[in-house]
């Protein structure tokens, strides 16, 4: 289950920064107005991303495809 976690998690930090910045991409300068809210969605996704590294689920999938090591409970990882 853990790996399916990590893997989860790499994949929605990634869609989730891509799809914000996109939306900026598409609706322009404009949609950094504090009226239409747009700026919630990116925030939102960085606060996610931070709050559990990316870097330490990637090191428990590296781990696991290159040793076979299977992850070991930790606050983190």
């Amino acid at each position: 289950v853990a790996l399916a976690v990590a893997e989860a998690k790499v994949i929605a930090h990634r869609a989730g920064l891509f799809a914000s910045q996109e939306l900026f991409e598409v609706v322009g300068s404009r949609g950094t107005r504090a009226s239409l809210g747009y700026d919630r969605f990116w925030r939102n996704v960085r606060t996610h991303t931070l709050h559990d590294p990316l870097d330490y689920k990637l090191q428990t999938l590296g781990r696991w495809a290159l040793n076979g090591e299977l992850p070991q409970p930790a606050l983190y990882g």
